[in-house]
């Protein structure tokens, strides 16, 4: 078996079709290959889709009660049987000549990304804007800077799944699977994997092969209580993988720096739209004590984050309204 294509379904009626047939209209597909749907507890006509295309490619469907993605995909890795394994998203659509282009590099490579078309969908169902996003870690010179890029930029083309070919091998002699309960648990398992293999065997398109769809409104509107321990967990998580790198203490503490300040925004957004009892000393006080001043001056810092710490400390009430306006 040459590919195994991993694709958690959740609620997916108004997408499927398009994904499932963006594959199957795919230029070159590989002789042996697989699709492996797990459903993650659909409430919706999403199986009975799902099924129907049983007859026209080669699709296993799996079901488990909703337990979200990370589940799902390790579901799917214990399952999968090809040579290398793809993730895609089932509310995402692939370019026409994508998996044949992955498989022109995948010769001697363990990692071959592509570049992805973020498409930003409006809550009317428009297109709002598009954008194009190429690898960001083509850059690094070696392993040390490969491992820099990738957790300073923290791009979506770098850190997502679903534009890359894995070698099942290595996903296998590794044991890496996806953990933290589904908070970057797709960013931790490529940092893993990135650590796992050799920079002289990633390959890299530097064309969007991937149509990233984000729709505005799309993301729950439940607070999730757990998110603060899970964005500790996470940090320690990175942190266990940085000591494992050839990185210098200097190098990886700039690093964490630099993660810190992503994470804990991350983690206030989440609060700012959705915790009814968020309140300003609260962001100010995770500010001080969870990133800290120093933090948000070391090197790696992207300035969009750096700006974000500033303007979320000394104006919280309006960055918050501003905030609150663009996303909710």
């Amino acid at each position: 078996m040459e590919l195994s294509i991993i694709i958690p379904m959740y609620n997916a009626t108004n997408y499927i079709d398009r994904c499932l047939n963006s594959i199957a209209q795919q230029s070159w597909l590989p002789q042996s290959f697989e699709i492996i749907i797990i459903d993650d507890g659909s409430t919706d006509d999403s199986v009975m889709l799902a099924k129907k295309w049983q007859s026209k490619l080669p699709l296993k469907l799996l079901t488990q009660k909703n337990q979200k993605q990370a589940v799902a995909r390790n579901k799917g890795l214990e399952q999968a049987i090809g040579r290398y394994i793809m993730f895609t998203d089932i509310d995402d659509d692939l370019q026409p000549d994508m998996i044949q282009q992955l498989f022109q590099l995948s010769d001697g490579a363990d990692l071959v990304e592509a570049g992805i078309n973020k498409i930003f969908v409006a809550t009317d169902g428009r297109t709002s804007r598009q954008e194009i996003e190429l690898p960001m870690i083509r850059q690094a010179k070696d392993k040390n800077e490969l491992i820099k890029l990738y957790f300073s930029a923290n791009t979506e083309c770098d850190v997502g799944l679903w534009n890359k070919l894995f070698r099942r091998t290595v996903i296998e002699q590794h044991q890496l699977r996806f953990t933290n309960a589904n908070f970057f648990e797709d960013s931790l398992f490529i940092g893993q994997y990135l650590n796992a293999i050799s920079i002289a065997r990633i390959r890299f398109i530097e064309r969007p092969m991937y149509n990233f769809y984000k729709r505005q409104g799309s993301t729950t509107t439940a607070f999730h209580q757990e998110i603060d321990q899970l964005s500790v967990s996470y940090l320690a998580a990175c942190y266990q993988l940085l000591q494992q790198t050839k990185l210098n203490r200097h190098e990886q503490n700039n690093l964490i720096a630099a993660l810190k300040l992503r994470v804990w925004i991350y983690a206030i957004h989440h609060h700012v739209k959705y915790d009814p009892a968020w309140r300003i000393w609260q962001q100010r006080d995770y500010l001080y004590h969870k990133v800290g001043i120093i933090s948000s001056l070391k090197p790696n810092i992207p300035r969009k984050y750096r700006l974000a710490f500033w303007f979320m400390l000394c104006f919280t009430a309006t960055y918050n309204k501003l905030y609150c306006r663009k996303y909710l």
